[in-house]
């Protein structure tokens, strides 16, 4: 058995719990037809976030995929010459508004919740996404009872790859650093969890370029086979 003495599990959850290209690829090209007006500042505004805006799709290396919406939103504010502060403040709303409407599971995520926490294990959430936000998806999967707490980027803990939300996480569940493991898909989780001092899981494999990412504790093809690591 592979993680031994772990308490605590703390998951990133797009990409990890959830398809991130069928959620924010349709969610995010509806966000920014709202808004945006003119179109030519759309295509601009999609193409600095890496948005195809007609196919409702994200390109591989976009940053919706692992930055937080803060800086998604900083990154439409320097392509269009925009406020920063008007800018987050709109696309966090559409962002709830849209992805909780688009939001779609990866295969075996609820039987996996159902497992650890037969297994008494404390769960939580750490994602780059808004807290309200996450826990609106949750609530919308069916998931939210099997999480004890649920940190976005906006909780007052910073963004990953900070080590806040783990940390936080680690003084919720009451358990010590070393007890906890993040799940995660990206090198920005791992990083998280390098800097905090935990133990982490990838899913999948990391994206081509992350080659200074190497302190993974276990790496599992499917978010489904995670209990086994358990011996559950």
């Amino acid at each position: 058995m592979l993680l031994d003495d772990v308490a605590a599990v703390v998951f990133d959850k797009d990409g990890t719990l959830i398809d991130v290209h069928r959620t924010w690829g349709p969610a995010m090209a509806r966000a920014l037809a709202e808004l945006v007006d003119d179109p030519a500042d759309r295509r601009r505004a999609a193409a600095a976030i890496g948005v195809d805006l007609v196919a409702g799709t994200l390109t591989t290396d976009s940053p919706v995929i692992a930055e937080s919406n803060g800086e998604i939103a900083a990154r439409i504010a320097i392509a269009l010459d925009r406020p920063l502060a008007d800018t987050v403040s709109q696309l966090e709303g559409l962002a709830t508004l849209h992805v909780g409407a688009a939001v779609q599971p990866l295969a075996g995520v609820t039987e996996m919740l159902s497992a650890l926490r037969g297994a008494g294990l404390w769960i939580g959430l750490a994602t780059n996404d808004g807290g309200e936000s996450a826990s609106k998806q949750l609530t919308t999967l069916g998931w939210r009872q099997h999480f004890d707490s649920v940190i976005g980027y906006d909780t007052g803990f910073g963004a990953k790859p900070d080590p806040g939300m783990l940390l936080a996480s680690a003084t919720r569940a009451g358990c010590s650093i070393d007890r906890l493991v993040m799940v995660g898909d990206t090198a920005t989780d791992v990083r998280a969890a390098n800097s905090a001092g935990c133990r982490v899981v990838v899913v999948g494999s990391l994206p081509v370029g992350a080659t200074d990412v190497t302190d993974v504790t276990a790496e599992v093809s499917a978010i489904g086979d995670l209990p086994e690591l358990f011996g559950l």
